[in-house]
Order: C-alpha cells, then structure tokens, then sequence
C-alpha cells in the first residue's frame, strides 16, 4: 500500500507530464520547474548574452532567455568541470514581466550574486539576486541595486571574498553617463545605496567590466570621446 507521500509524488510527477506534453511552461511546486524542452533538447526562445563565475567545485552560468516572456528573463544553469549541465532545463533566477538584460554574474565565497539592468520600475534599474552553489535563488523578486529617477545600466560584479563590488554606467542629471559602483554584502545588504563615484567625465562612460586581484579592485569602462 502506498503511503501518503509516494502517492502526492506520483500525483505531482502525472502532472508535470499532462503539462510538459501540453507545451506549457510555468513555476509551480517548489521542487519543480517545468519547461517546454521536456527536460530535453533546446529551449524555445532565444538565450543569448551569458555571463560565467566558478565556486571552486561547479561553474555558474547566466544568461537572458525569452522562453516564458516575450521580454527578456534572467535564467541560469550550473556546468561541472567535467562538461556536464546539472540544470538541464535552466534556473529561472528572475522573471519580472519587465525586460531583464546585460546580465552578470560573480562567486563571493558563500554564493553567487547575479546582477542585471530592470525596466520593472518603467526605468532603467540595477538589480540583484544572490544563488546559492546548490542552484537555490535566494532572492526570487530580485533586490535593487542602483538607480531610481536616473537611468542606471550595463551592470558588472566581482567578489573581494568579503562583499561584493557592483559596477554600472549611470545617467546623471540628464548630461552623460557616469561610472558608479555599490558593495554589497553576502547577504545581499547594499552598503553604498547613493553609489560610490568611480568615474566622471564630460564624455559618456558605458560597459564597466571588474576584477579582484587580491587586494584592489580595477574597473575599466569605455569611454566615448566623440
């Protein structure tokens, strides 16, 4: 005789294949995400621009993916050092009705945190979502990050072990497009929430890019003199 917990498993698992064959895709019981692959083959959609970052076991990569919103979501999947994928129908780390793009991603030791721009608020945004080395998201809704009445874009993150340090290109007082960063902590604390100013010019600064060598962070950043 089945007890009662084998038999709502089983109940689950019918129904996860009455809707893998109907196409749909949807977030439903916490264990599950189904999606139309069927946990096989290509995705429908498009997933484009990943970002990766290593724990020291299994790599972490992220990228936009258009296979439950015709908007851009924030998707991602761990990779073995042995090449194999275990998320083989993806992670759905953030998928606002909103568009989610220039996604990026670091380790910090404990977890990693995901950083992308966000059109929720009707305005460029910086937002975040920490995942854990198990694949967990531990921020479903995403925290913000950086901007407000000023459009804040092209996001970038590295880890010093301690805190994060997340970088983007922010447009300040409707003149140019500024480089800014925040440290944010593993618990996902935004230390610097008015931004730290990295580098301001009479040009416009896009496409930050950071790393941690040990004891200094260095940014780079382009820099557009035309």
């Amino acid at each position: 005789m089945l007890d009662f917990r084998r038999l709502i498993k089983i109940l689950i698992l019918f129904v996860s294949l009455i809707f893998c064959l109907s196409g749909k895709v949807f977030p439903s019981w916490p264990e599950f995400w189904l999606s139309s692959d069927c946990f096989s083959g290509a995705a429908q959609g498009t997933q484009t621009t990943p970002s990766i970052a290593f724990d020291g076991t299994n790599f972490l990569v992220v990228w936009e993916d258009t296979r439950i919103n015709t908007n851009n979501d924030i998707f991602g999947a761990r990779v073995s050092p042995q090449e194999e994928i275990l998320d083989p129908i993806g992670i759905p780390i953030s998928t606002s009705q909103s568009v989610q793009s220039n996604v990026n991603v670091a380790w910090g030791g404990q977890n990693y945190l995901v950083v992308w721009q966000d059109w929720r608020n009707e305005n460029w945004t910086v937002y975040g979502a920490r995942v854990g080395p198990d694949g967990n998201v531990l921020d479903p809704d995403g925290f913000f990050i950086a901007g407000g009445l000023e459009w804040a874009v092209y996001p970038a993150v590295a880890s010093d072990g301690t805190n994060f340090l997340v970088v983007w290109s922010q447009y300040k007082s409707g003149i140019s497009y500024d480089i800014y960063g925040t440290r944010v902590t593993p618990d996902g604390e935004v230390l610097d929430p008015d931004g730290i100013l990295i580098c301001e010019t009479p040009q416009f600064e896009y496409y930050p890019s950071i790393a941690y060598n040990g004891s200094t962070y260095l940014v780079v950043w382009e820099n557009d003199q035309g």
